[in-house]
């Protein structure tokens, strides 16, 4: 019992049945960024993806949508999805599991959205349960670790290369300590898989 519980909570897409890949019958890829918006990184992100013709989902923090919202009509307005990642970003694994609901379900302005991304992908059964009352729950299935500090751009590049195939959503991060590796990472990602024929969606 153990096992299966330690399973749950550690790989959530098992029981949670989140979206982890979308697969379509041509070469598409669903690129999402978490944590946004920021003033000094999200329209880095907005042009690059306007100079690629490609649509994205943003996932995006309550609080940062309180405080931004031009940024926040901004992605709205380049026909981008957005989604909840909660009001302040808690992990699920070292708060309460009262603390954590109440955060993750507090009013804001993307607490109406359709789309839900726990915060570090983390979730217990109990939390996903009450979750998919009022949202799809959104995961992943390549993680570019542009956040890690030891991670080179060079590194991340590989990962993307190993793991993307049709269908796949990538998670890159909307915030000042992941930009550096992350606009470069962006980029690349953008123009090697636009000459393999790749367009980008949103969710």
């Amino acid at each position: 019992m153990r096992l299966l519980e330690n399973i749950a909570i550690r790989y959530p897409k098992i029981f949670c049945k989140g979206i982890t890949r979308i697969i379509t019958p041509g070469k598409t890829l669903y690129l999402s960024f978490d944590d946004g918006p920021n003033p000094k990184v999200t329209e880095n992100i907005l042009k690059l993806l306007d100079k690629y013709n490609a649509k994205a989902s943003f996932f995006c923090k309550g609080s940062n949508a309180i405080m931004y919202p031009d940024l926040l009509e901004k992605i709205k307005i380049a026909g981008h999805t957005i989604g909840n990642h909660s009001f302040s970003h808690l992990d699920a694994f070292k708060v309460s599991n009262r603390k954590w609901l109440i955060d993750a379900l507090r009013k804001s302005p993307v607490s109406e959205t359709f789309f839900f991304r726990p915060p570090y992908g983390r979730i217990y059964p109990w939390q996903c349960w009450r979750i998919k009352k009022d949202y799809k729950i959104v995961l992943w299935d390549v993680l570019t670790y542009d956040y890690h500090k030891k991670y080179s751009k060079s590194r991340i590049k590989k990962i993307i290369l190993k793991n993307t195939r049709n269908g796949s959503i990538l998670v890159f991060h909307d915030n000042l300590f992941s930009a550096p590796k992350m606009l470069s990472v962006l980029e690349f990602t953008l123009t090697y898989y636009s000459k393999l024929g790749y367009r980008f969606e949103k969710i």
